[in-house]
């Protein structure tokens, strides 16, 4: 199988619930392989813990949305996306905020 170095994940997880993520990183983590270099880029909301987020209000509207049109999808904040992370063989990641809806997530296998 050949191995990505990284693979991109742009508005994709939103949509599914904690299980279908965890599978979908689990994955992920197979295909990129090489524990040193590879790495899951994941483009998607991090909801502020507190609610306190310049985008919160948009978000909100967006986790409605993921209710109303998947199965279990929902924006997450940046501890669910650490419980998801670490539960997919993903131990260390970094939070990119941009002044935008969506973070930057870089996930990494070790």
């Amino acid at each position: 199988m050949m191995e990505l170095a990284s693979i991109d994940l742009i508005w994709i997880l939103h949509d599914w619930s904690d299980e279908e993520c965890i599978k979908i990183l689990k994955n992920c983590r197979k295909a990129i392989g090489d524990e040193k270099r590879g790495k899951v880029i994941i483009v998607d909301s991090v909801l502020k813990a507190e609610g306190k987020g310049v985008f919160d209000d948009t978000a909100l509207v967006f986790d409605l949305l993921m209710i109303a049109h998947s199965s279990g999808g929902k924006e997450r904040t940046e501890l669910e996306w650490n419980n998801l992370l670490r539960q997919a063989g993903f131990p260390r990641y970094n939070i990119i905020n941009i002044p935008a809806l969506v973070s930057i997530i870089e996930a990494y296998p070790l």
